[in-house]
């Protein structure tokens, strides 16, 4: 047991004597009733009180799954939010799903064939996540020997990036995107 799960228990029987001696100085008063009336009132209260005391050490004690510290989950509104990216040629492409890869194929007949292969198979991704309440999309460069930047920053490593309305991507110092979020189709 750790100190402060001790701490925790300690106080908790602080408490639990608190509300004894509440609950007997309660008994006086509760004389002016009928004994099995009287039994019925005290036996309810206790009952309350424990229930509450069981629940808190429970939620002390009980120890949290890491998951639920590091995960962050997808996008839990089935409000259709999407995100469209506009292409150079005026061309859009629609990201419905939770998280979508896109590369070198992804951008065939948009900028000329000597630039294509300055993006990689697959080069970039963007995932649609919750935040505070609301969809969001990040932008995630896949390691890239080219790179992504958004606007003007360039990504670095593993971390995601949130976008935002109007942003402009750059993939492999060829292709400009700019990122729009949609509310539904």
């Amino acid at each position: 047991m750790s100190r402060k799960q001790l701490i925790g228990l300690i106080v908790m029987m602080l408490i639990v004597g608190a509300f004894a001696t509440v609950i007997w100085k309660l008994n006086g008063i509760f004389g002016l009733l009928q004994n099995q009336t009287q039994e019925i009132v005290l036996a309810l209260i206790m009952a309350i009180i424990a229930g509450f005391l069981i629940e808190f050490i429970y939620k002390k004690l009980s120890p949290q799954s890491k998951i639920l510290k590091t995960t962050q989950t997808q996008c839990a509104d089935n409000s259709g939010t999407v995100a469209k990216l506009i292409l150079p040629n005026n061309n859009n492409i629609i990201v419905k799903d939770a998280e979508k890869i896109m590369g070198r194929e992804d951008f065939l007949g948009v900028i000329p064939s000597d630039e294509l292969y300055f993006i990689g198979r697959d080069h970039f991704k963007i995932t649609k996540k919750d935040c505070c309440y609301l969809c969001c999309f990040f932008l995630q460069d896949l390691k890239t020997k080219n790179g992504t930047t958004l606007n003007g920053e360039e990504l670095h490593g593993s971390k995601k990036y949130r976008l935002n309305d109007g942003d402009e991507i750059v993939v492999a110092k060829s292709l400009h995107i700019k990122y729009n979020k949609v509310g539904q189709l």
